[in-house]
C-alpha cells in the first residue's frame, strides 16, 4: 500500500504541473565521488533525451511507412514503422527496434533508435508516473537528487512493472553515491525487460566503481549486443578485459 507521505508527495508533483525534463551531461560528468574512489571514475550513465509529453506523441502524425530498413521522414528511429496506437502493437514496434539496434552498425542510426526505443518505453508508465520521473530528472540536472528521490519511491509504487521508474530511481540512487540500492533497482528493471540498455549501461559503470571488475565486464558484453553503438562503452569493455583477462602473450 502506498504510504500517505508518499501520496502527499504525488499530489505536490501533480500540483505543480507539468515540466520539461532537462539533461545537463557537463554536470553528470564532474561528480566523479572522489571520497569514495581514488581512481578515476568511469563517465557517469548518459543523461536521457528530453522525451514529449504524452498529448504531444498523440498528437503528432505518424511517420509513413516503407522500407522496414530504411529510417523515414517523421519520428527518428522508428524505421518507417507508424506509432504504435495499442500495447500490443508497442511491444511488437520495441521487438523490432531492439533487433535493429543490435544490428546496425551506424553509430548516428543507433542513437535515433535508441532514442526512439526510449520514448517507447513511457508509453506504459502512464501520465501520473511520467510526471514524477520529469520532475525527478529536474531536480537532478540542477543536483538536487536528494529531492528527486521521494518522486522516484512514488513513482515506483504507483508503476512495480515500470522498468523506467525503477531505472530513474537506479540512477538517482547512484547519484547519491548508493551504490547497492542502485544496482538493486537497476536489477529490478532488467528483470522487467532485460533489453534496457539504460539499466544495464549503469549497472556496469556502478560495478567498476565498486572494483567488481569481472561483473562488470559481464554487464558491458551485455550491453553492447543490445546497444552495440552506446557511447563509450565499447571503450570501457576494452579497458576492464585487458586488466581481468591480461594482455596475453
Amino acid at each position: 500500500m502506498i504510504s500517505c507521505a508518499r501520496i502527499f508527495v504525488v499530489a505536490l508533483a501533480l500540483a505543480a504541473g507539468s515540466v520539461s525534463a532537462v539533461a545537463d551531461d557537463e554536470l553528470l560528468k564532474t561528480q566523479p565521488f572522489p571520497e569514495q574512489q581514488p581512481q578515476p571514475a568511469p563517465p557517469a550513465p548518459e543523461a536521457r533525451p528530453q522525451t514529449p509529453p504524452p498529448e504531444a506523441r498523440r498528437q503528432a502524425p505518424p511517420p509513413t511507412a516503407s522500407s522496414p530498413g530504411v529510417a523515414q521522414q517523421g519520428d527518428p528511429g522508428m524505421m518507417g514503422m507508424p506509432w504504435p496506437k495499442t500495447p500490443e502493437e508497442a511491444s511488437k514496434t520495441l521487438n523490432n527496434l531492439y533487433a535493429f539496434l543490435a544490428t546496425t552498425d551506424d553509430h548516428r542510426l543507433g542513437g535515433e533508435i535508441s532514442g526512439a526505443i526510449e520514448r517507447l518505453w513511457r508509453l506504459s508508465g502512464g501520465d501520473t508516473v511520467n510526471l514524477l520521473i520529469d520532475r525527478a530528472e529536474l531536480f537532478s540536472s540542477r543536483n538536487e537528487s536528494a529531492k528527486a528521490l521521494p518522486l522516484l519511491d512514488a513513482a515506483v509504487d504507483l508503476a512495480p512493472d515500470y522498468a523506467e521508474a525503477w531505472s530513474h530511481r537506479g540512477y538517482i540512487e547512484y547519484r547519491l553515491n548508493n551504490y547497492p540500492a542502485a544496482l538493486g533497482d537497476l536489477r529490478r528493471a532488467l528483470a522487467l525487460d532485460p533489453n534496457h540498455f539504460r539499466a544495464l549501461d549503469g549497472m556496469a559503470k556502478i560495478l567498476t566503481l565498486m572494483g567488481e571488475k569481472k561483473a562488470a565486464l559481464e554487464a558491458y558484453d551485455q550491453l553492447l549486443k543490445i546497444h552495440p553503438n552506446i557511447e563509450g562503452a565499447a571503450t570501457e569493455r576494452d579497458k576492464l578485459k585487458e586488466e581481468v583477462e591480461g594482455r596475453g602473450i
